[in-house]
């Protein structure tokens, strides 16, 4: 009985041992699928578990457990496939972000170019400065990103002067006609290259302050006085300046195409404003009396400063000579000046240096007279 019951009990036990339990797999989720180009821009991973997925196109979290076909069939989906293109289509915030940076940099960047061509025009400088100056700046400020993107030379620099901020302060100007009184101040001339214009600059009150601005620089096909006021006319009307009502003052030279009392830009302009204020260039008013002055004067004085000046202006051996006579008399060392052709009221000032320098240049004539017995 004992051996029997002994033996049951270790077949038993074999057939408990000799079954195997089936184990169930469960897929956890990988990283490395973000990488694959059918998953790339919509699967990341889930904060619901290790076996989900989430897709950012449909906002939804996807049941990977039973492994990546899942994700192969929500990828075949007509709404994932829709979801999908709008977010290729739809720029991520970190685009947006650099794109807005990029923008703000190159409008800074702009700015920059047209302050420098601002500053070209303001000193009076040569636009060929802006061959090099961009480079010194990129030099100088290397750690600036909008010193790097400076791209303005010298053809550059000319267009944004002329096309930027030439214009953009025409139309201010215009602006300012257009509301305030003002006064027109006008002269004819001829440019080397025998072309004909018309300068004009306009004066006017803005917030308590007189402002003189330069308005335009008009060719002209003739110069008399018809041609002169259908420029300055058609000026006006080009930009809607109230001419008759805002205009109250005109000056220019005393040239009879001007100012004569006939025919001339003058009496035109009084025909279309009969109480406009009118006055002749005071510089050539000063300079037509002291040219009627000085008739009066001996010739031989004129000729006696222009003299001394070629004496010592032909002589750096001479000059030298008469700087120690300036620093014995203890006169600042000026040099002599030559009454210039062109150049207004210019007599005046050459006196007065030789009135000046009287003590050592009379000093130096005496000395010289003694030493050269051919002086």
């Amino acid at each position: 009985m004992d051996s029997d019951s002994d033996s049951a009990d270790s077949g038993g036990e074999g057939t408990s041992y000799g079954l195997k339990k089936k184990m169930k797999y469960s897929q956890s989720y990988k990283s490395d699928w973000e990488k694959e180009p059918r998953f790339t821009g919509w699967l990341i991973k889930s904060q619901k578990g290790k076996n989900f997925g989430f897709c950012k196109a449909c906002n939804k979290d996807i049941n990977i457990s039973s492994g990546k076909d899942s994700l192969i069939k929500h990828t075949q989906r007509k709404i994932h496939e829709q979801n999908v293109k709008s977010i290729k289509n739809q720029p991520s915030v970190t685009k947006f972000v650099t794109d807005t940076k990029r923008r703000q940099r190159a409008q800074d960047t702009k700015e920059a170019e047209i302050r420098l061509a601002a500053f070209v025009a303001e000193h009076n400088l040569p636009f060929t400065v802006m061959e090099h100056l961009p480079d010194l700046i990129k030099n100088i400020c290397s750690d600036s990103e909008i010193a790097r993107g400076l791209a303005s030379s010298r053809t550059k620099t000319m267009s944004i002067v002329k096309n930027v901020i030439g214009q953009e302060e025409f139309l201010n100007v215009c602006e300012d006609l257009r509301q305030n009184k003002f006064s027109l101040i006008v002269d004819e001339s001829t440019d080397v290259s025998t072309t004909k214009h018309l300068c004009s600059v306009v004066r006017y009150r803005k917030n308590n302050v007189i402002k003189d601005k330069f308005f335009a620089l008009l060719p002209l096909s003739n110069a008399d006085a018809k041609t002169l006021y259908n420029v300055v006319i058609d000026l006006f009307k080009t930009n809607n300046i109230l001419y008759k009502n805002n205009l109250i003052g005109f000056s220019a030279d005393g040239a009879n195409v001007m100012m004569g009392k006939t025919n001339s830009l003058m009496v035109l302009l009084k025909k279309d404003i009969p109480f406009l204020f009118v006055m002749k260039c005071t510089c050539h008013s000063f300079h037509l009396c002291a040219s009627y002055a000085s008739q009066k004067i001996p010739r031989f004085v004129e000729d006696l400063v222009r003299d001394i000046h070629n004496y010592f202006n032909s002589s750096p051996k001479r000059t030298s000579e008469f700087r120690d006579f300036q620093a014995f008399c203890n006169i600042k060392t000026h040099k002599i000046l030559h009454p210039s052709q062109t150049r207004w009221l210019s007599v005046q000032s050459v006196v007065s240096r030789i009135l000046e320098q009287y003590k050592p240049l009379k000093l130096y004539f005496t000395d010289a007279v003694f030493q050269n017995d051919d002086f």
